[in-house]
């Protein structure tokens, strides 16, 4: 039977969204749980989820379109089958989609939420000013009643930060204050911040971007630590962000205290989680299964040594990115990048040099079950560094422990005034 997949409403008043993106076409086989669109609106942007298995027999709208809440985006069902056949009434699941996810254990509901700043604004200039970077409420409305137009936000726009030609680090939250820059780890994209982004409770504007070879820069190469950092020290300083702090994972974390350590940058913060570069020792295993998975059991597998508690790796995560490393060249520049950075068991760098050069707010946050690097390594901080050791978390602390991490983030970005 010909099944709709519907325009969630996330929030009560939600009437309709804008198609930013479809992740699928004509004749593609869809299983449920699959992103298949992604849509943004005046408030939040936020992935589509097929909560219907089936072939895609009619796609109702196209990029740019606006689309009316609980209406069909898409319609499934078999080869041949007639879309005008499809049941249109929300099913269970998908009426669920219509609440907000806020566990932070999901990459559904509200991707990133956005502020909506200010009633006095027009809703085309909140989006631009959204998609620019900049704090609608901080500029001069031009427009009738003082309200800030198109025009406004066109004569304010910042340089879009970017990764030596990759895309934009997109601003999934406008603010005041100095930005917050999240910086993702190994294997994984600016989205994953997603679900964590609505726990920190700062009004700072945030911040992501993707590493080169990961998400959006999947062909922007990287072959080893060095060149890693200074793609992303390029993308910062070429920003017009005049200081910033900075919160990453991983790979990311450790990019993020060689250019604190570098200088050069004023980084105001510095929040670290489950850092590489402490030690030389690396789970080698799980990074040649992560990249050679190729079936969503394989990659379950190896994704789960990441968290304490299998249980706690949300599915999606998982379809996600077999998803992305299909559609493109990720896995091949993945690779390579491992390879520059990685040898087997052995991190082929080091940042404790650069944490003792960093002088600002440095807080660290590792979990004790870590798997994929050793927790010890966190005795070779230096005495200024703030260790926060969480019992029962892996290597995915801001998911597994999500709350707790978010407040810790948010008093480091707050200490530094």
């Amino acid at each position: 039977m010909a099944r709709p997949i519907l325009m969630p409403q996330v929030g009560q008043d939600l009437t309709e969204g804008k198609i930013t993106a479809l992740n699928v076409k004509l004749g593609d086989r869809v299983k449920k749980g699959d992103i298949v669109a992604e849509v943004e609106s005046e408030k939040a942007a936020f992935d589509v989820e097929a909560f219907e298995s089936g072939t895609v027999i009619e796609i109702r709208y196209q990029v740019g379109d606006m689309a009316t809440v609980l209406q069909p985006i898409m319609v499934v069902g078999e080869p041949g089958e007639a879309p005008e056949q499809a049941v249109t009434q929300a099913s269970p699941a998908a009426s669920a989609a219509t609440m907000p996810h806020q566990d932070g254990k999901t990459l559904h509901g509200p991707a990133v939420g956005r502020t909506q700043a200010g009633a006095g604004s027009s809703p085309l200039a909140r989006r631009l000013a959204a998609e620019a970077g900049v704090d609608v409420a901080l500029l001069k409305g031009t427009g009738p009643g003082g309200a800030v137009v198109k025009k406004d936000v066109d004569s304010r726009q910042k340089t879009p930060l970017a990764i030596a030609g990759g895309s934009p680090l997109r601003s999934p939250q406008l603010g005041s204050g100095d930005p917050v820059v999240f910086i993702h780890g190994f294997g994984a994209d600016l989205s994953a911040w997603r679900p964590f982004i609505p726990h920190l409770g700062l009004p700072n504007p945030i911040l992501a971007l993707d590493l080169p070879g990961h998400g959006a820069n999947a062909d922007l190469a990287a072959e080893d630590f060095g060149s890693l950092a200074a793609r992303v020290r390029e993308a910062l300083a070429a920003s017009g962000l005049n200081r910033f702090h900075l919160a990453a994972h991983s790979l990311g974390a450790a990019v993020a205290a060689r250019l604190a350590g570098d200088g050069g940058l004023d980084i105001r913060s510095l929040s670290l989680l489950s850092p590489a570069g402490l030690g030389p020792r690396i789970n080698g295993d799980f990074i040649a299964g992560f990249l050679s998975a190729e079936s969503e059991a394989a990659l379950r597998a190896w994704l789960e040594l990441l968290v304490h508690k299998p249980s706690t790796l949300p599915g999606a995560l998982v379809r996600a990115t077999l998803a992305a490393r299909e559609a493109g060249p990720l896995a091949t520049a993945q690779a390579r990048l491992a390879a520059g950075v990685f040898s087997g068991n052995t991190q082929l760098f080091s940042i404790r040099d650069a944490l003792d050069r960093y002088p600002g707010p440095l807080r660290v946050i590792i979990g004790n079950e870590d798997r994929i690097i050793p927790a010890a390594y966190a005795d070779q901080l230096p005495p200024h560094a703030a260790l926060h050791r969480l019992a029962l978390v892996g290597h995915l602390p801001q998911l597994e422990a999500t709350a707790l991490v978010a407040r810790l983030v948010a008093e480091t970005v707050r200490s530094a005034g």
